[in-house]
């Protein structure tokens, strides 16, 4: 059924051609050119009183029997789109009657290059076999019926040889070379069509390709959602209970819990911002770069002015890491800022990067919190340090997360280089 509709989707293609065939634009430009050509020679003679007429009907009838034969063999080849071979014939026909029932052979000669153009339908549209035979039989019998016609006249056998052979080879040429056009450019077509089937197929799978990346992105977007609801609502959560819980009796320390509240909201907002942001990116034209540690700055200055006392060392070139490796140790340096606003308040946090030939390596580590907040840990989803560990094992990277003897947090990850980076490189 596929190769049934492969066939008539490049014969489609094809007839499309054709179908200019069918134009009256076409067929009068056809008409007017054949019998300008065909009735040249009997005018001309008329007009300039050369020759006797030796015909046996008046010149008017003869020269209007040849512009109605021009004329039917124009409207036969507006046939060649949907029926080729009928077209052919007709064609062939109307130049066999003015070349041997009229008599004119000679000036039937430019009607051969109409047939030819029907010839082209054939072969564009039939096999090789069947064009180059359909080819083959119209000029063997052109040639056995302009043979019987010059011996039926009386004409010398050298003659009617010569005679046959010079209409033949006329014909025969025009015939072939319209088949094998007509082949050529049905080749053509062919691969035309399949090289728009085949785009419109990479193009489809192309969208779908763009499609799953997007349902992708946007789960991976909707899990940072539910990270950053968690850890800060975890927060707002804890801090609030605390401070109702010393309104009463220590109410300038609930005030300043209220203030951590009105700060820890604010970071939550700009944080579900930046997601929401990423979020409507997925679908927007223009979308933001992935940030990476040439953005490290960034991140820090926008904890620095919240109140954390972030110190950063680095020592390599943040430059060099490939886009994968920079962008997943960024995340995780953000997942260890986030972790120490919500679990240790007020701590000092430090940032260590490390980038070797091969490997980076980064640590945030941070203090004790200045305050313990009772059930804090059964608030957090706990998605957070998951899905860095996801991330680090598609890099083969690894995490280290774990707490130290004075109460503070430890997170280290260290990340190789994809093999092929160096190579690339050069």
């Amino acid at each position: 059924m596929v190769g049934e509709t492969q066939t008539v989707q490049e014969s489609a293609g094809t007839g499309q051609v054709i179908q200019a065939m069918r134009s009256p634009v076409f067929t009068a430009v056809v008409f007017l050119a054949t019998v300008v050509q065909v009735c040249a020679d009997p005018l001309v003679a008329l007009w300039t009183g050369a020759g006797e007429w030796g015909h046996q009907l008046p010149p008017a009838v003869v020269i209007g029997l040849a512009a109605l034969g021009c004329l039917a063999q124009a409207l036969c080849v507006t046939q060649a789109a949907h029926r080729p071979v009928s077209a052919m014939l007709g064609a062939l026909a109307c130049y066999l009657a003015i070349a041997l029932w009229l008599g004119v052979p000679t000036w039937a000669s430019p009607m051969q290059l109409v047939v030819a153009v029907a010839m082209f339908a054939v072969g564009s549209a039939r096999s090789i076999p069947v064009a180059a035979a359909w080819a083959g039989a119209s000029v063997l019998v052109a040639v056995v019926g302009l043979g019987l016609w010059a011996a039926a006249a009386g004409a010398p056998t050298g003659a009617v040889v010569s005679f046959v052979l010079t209409e033949g080879t006329a014909l025969a040429s025009v015939c072939f070379a319209g088949v094998a056009l007509g082949m050529l450019w049905a080749v053509l077509e062919r691969r035309t069509q399949r090289a728009r089937r085949r785009a419109l197929a990479f193009k489809a799978q192309q969208a779908e390709a763009v499609e799953a990346s997007r349902n992708a992105e946007r789960g991976r977007i909707a899990q940072e959602l539910h990270d950053v609801a968690g850890q800060h609502l975890a927060g707002l959560v804890s801090l609030c209970d605390a401070s109702v819980e010393l309104a009463p009796e220590h109410p300038q320390q609930a005030l300043h819990l209220i203030e951590e509240v009105r700060a820890e909201g604010r970071y939550a907002a700009a944080s579900l911002y930046g997601a929401l942001g990423d979020l409507r990116a997925v679908d927007s034209s223009a979308q933001t770069p992935t940030p990476d540690l040439r953005s490290l700055s960034v991140l820090v200055a926008f904890w620095r002015e919240r109140g954390m006392d972030v110190r950063v060392t680095t020592t390599g070139d943040l430059q060099s890491p490939p886009v994968v490796v920079s962008t997943t140790a960024y995340r995780a340096i953000s997942e260890g800022l986030s972790n120490a606003a919500k679990h240790a308040a007020g701590a000092a946090v430090d940032i260590g990067v490390h980038v070797d030939a091969d490997r980076l390596t980064a640590t945030v580590a941070n203090g004790p919190a200045r305050r313990v907040r009772a059930d804090e840990d059964d608030l957090g989803l706990g998605w957070g340090l998951d899905s860095l560990r996801q991330k680090l094992t598609l890099v083969d990277g690894s995490v280290d997360a774990s707490a130290d003897d004075q109460g503070g947090w430890h997170l280290g990850v260290e990340i190789p280089f994809p093999r092929t980076t160096e190579a690339e490189r050069d």
